[in-house]
């Protein structure tokens, strides 16, 4: 009994070891890969409003606009990133960039991945 009592005790410890050590970069890789962009001032056709890349801009079924937003919380000590969605008001658009309302400038918008997102998802920025 003693014995087997060890062998668990050996295998629970060995499974503590292995998630503190690998627990990280497992969670890391269920993550969506994203990237991200600032919104930025800009010329957007003749008005100097706050931008975002095209990309980022999405729709919904009911036809209204939203980007994704990088938004950070903590889990247990640990930081991580999640998407969150904001609906914005589209002002103007040209081939590049599309300017917003809707947003502030401390915001990161999500620019890739946007069909892989929902609410709160987990996200790792691409590098």
């Amino acid at each position: 009994m003693k014995k087997f009592t060890l062998a668990i005790f050996c295998a629970f410890t060995a499974v503590i070891i292995f998630f503190s050590v690998f627990g990280g970069a497992i969670r890391q890789s269920l993550y969506i890969s994203v990237t991200t962009a600032k919104a930025e001032l800009q010329f957007v056709g003749e008005r100097i409003l706050r931008a975002v890349p095209n990309e980022a801009v999405c729709t919904d079924i009911d036809g209204r606009a939203y980007v994704w937003i990088l938004a950070e919380s903590d889990d247990i000590g640990e930081k991580y990133f999640y998407a969150e969605k904001i609906f914005v008001e589209i002002i103007e658009q040209d081939e590049i960039y599309t300017g917003i309302r809707g947003i502030t400038e401390d915001m990161t918008v999500i620019v890739t991945a946007a069909s892989e997102l929902q609410d709160k998802s987990r996200v790792k920025i691409r590098e």
